[in-house]
């Protein structure tokens, strides 16, 4: 408790419930000690174990804690993940023989099968065990953002109808592309520069610059876009379809941020804001009676939107598949690397999305394992209404801008 009052925050109190959290996990230690000890041998001293076992442990810690930083382990965790079990293994044995002089086998496996089980048992349990806690209402009064959210959400609804309002529809009987982005991560730039860039590129590959629209949050600046929240996304979806020929017209929807399993994140300083999962995305969607869609993910997991968005009139380009990171989200990068991959240096050479997407794939896997780092396998999927859609969009632009070419010369 001494010690850790040199690293408390300002203004922290003494929380003694931490105690608790402390002696449930010493026990819970003291537990998986006592099964490898009578695992030994049942007239065995379960201190004897405790003592080479404590003498070794805060090297251990620092050894892990200090790894789990660097590059390999952050570019393969299911391998590191191995090779620390491994380790934890070998030492175990290390440590029961020098707190026996033998060790037998079945004290060697119970030991191994606590080192697997602890992370599991820990997790489950999850407590508590903070000794000083700052006080989170002062820090909250204390906040910037508390004084204007109240107001700057209130007037969202109006702003996205202000965005939407702008849209030039396309003209009737001739079927357009809409565009809308949305940047979740308002901590970062970079996915504000990717959603904008985003925007660009559509627009010359579709013609959409006058039919679109930007959701994002960007702590730095609430005042230039509308927020990307949850309901925002539904109420620009809905106002869009209002302006579309929702049988005819064709949605691209480019989302960017961090993800996870459970879908995109969505924050914005300390605002209040709900998190975007493939569920609330499709409700979104079907709400909004649009058809063609084209649906771009750049988020770590992404792959998480695939199965529950597939539709015959729907194609899916997501940064990752369900179950690895995308990468290159660092705040000093314009774009991350499927942006920069996708975006930039495959849809503007390309004649169709899927031609694209190809070429992103390789440029992206080809960039990973130059860099070791575990892939992040970008996924595609294109209902067979929607690749007949598209090649017919695309060749008539394709068409239009060559005409173009032709007359200038």
């Amino acid at each position: 408790m001494g010690l850790d009052t040199l690293h408390a925050e300002t203004g922290a109190q003494l929380l003694p419930d931490g105690l608790y959290g402390w002696a449930c996990y010493l026990l819970t230690g003291l537990v998986g000690c006592t099964l490898v000890a009578r695992a030994q041998d049942r007239e065995t001293d379960t201190r004897g174990l405790l003592i080479p076992l404590l003498a070794v442990s805060p090297y251990v810690m620092v050894l892990f804690w200090m790894s789990t930083d660097t590059a390999p382990v952050a570019g393969r965790p299911l391998l590191a993940l191995l090779v620390g079990l491994l380790y934890l293994a070998v030492l175990s044995v290390r440590i029961l023989r020098a707190a026996y002089g033998f060790v037998r086998t079945r004290a060697a496996l119970v030991a191994i099968l606590v080192i697997i089980a602890a992370p599991w048992v820990l997790a489950t349990v999850d407590l508590d065990t903070r000794l000083w806690v700052s006080d989170d209402s002062q820090q909250a009064l204390d906040s910037d953002d508390s004084a204007e959210t109240e107001p700057l959400l209130y007037d969202q609804p109006a702003r996205i109808a202000a965005a939407v309002e702008r849209v030039i529809p396309e003209e009737q009987g001739t079927p357009g592309v809409y565009f809308l982005g949305f940047a979740g991560d308002g901590d970062q730039a970079i996915f504000k520069r990717e959603a904008l860039f985003a925007q660009s590129v559509f627009t010359d590959h579709f013609g959409s610059g006058d039919r679109s629209v930007e959701l994002i949050n960007d702590v730095e600046d609430r005042d230039s876009y509308p927020l990307a929240t949850v309901s925002g996304l539904q109420q620009a979806l809905k106002l869009l379809a209002s302006r579309m020929d929702v049988e005819q017209d064709v949605l691209v929807l480019t989302l960017t941020s961090h993800g996870s399993r459970e879908g995109l994140a969505v924050t914005n300083g300390s605002l209040p804001l709900l998190q975007l999962g493939p569920a609330d995305l499709r409700q979104a969607l079907d709400e909004s009676g649009i058809k063609w869609r084209v649906l771009v993910v750049s988020a770590c997991y992404s792959g998480v939107f695939l199965e529950p968005l597939k539709t015959d009139t729907t194609m899916i380009v997501t940064a990752s598949d369900a179950e690895h990171s995308s990468f290159g989200c660092a705040d000093d990068r314009d774009l991350t690397y499927f942006g920069e991959a996708f975006l930039k240096d495959s849809v503007p050479s390309t004649a169709s999305l899927e031609e694209a997407f190809k070429r992103a794939a390789g440029l992206i896997q080809h960039r990973e394992a130059a860099e070791h780092l575990a892939h992040s396998n970008p996924q595609f999927y294109a209902g067979p209404g929607i690749r007949q859609k598209l090649a017919l969009l695309e060749s008539n632009r394709g068409r239009r801008q060559q005409g173009a070419v032709t007359v200038q010369r």
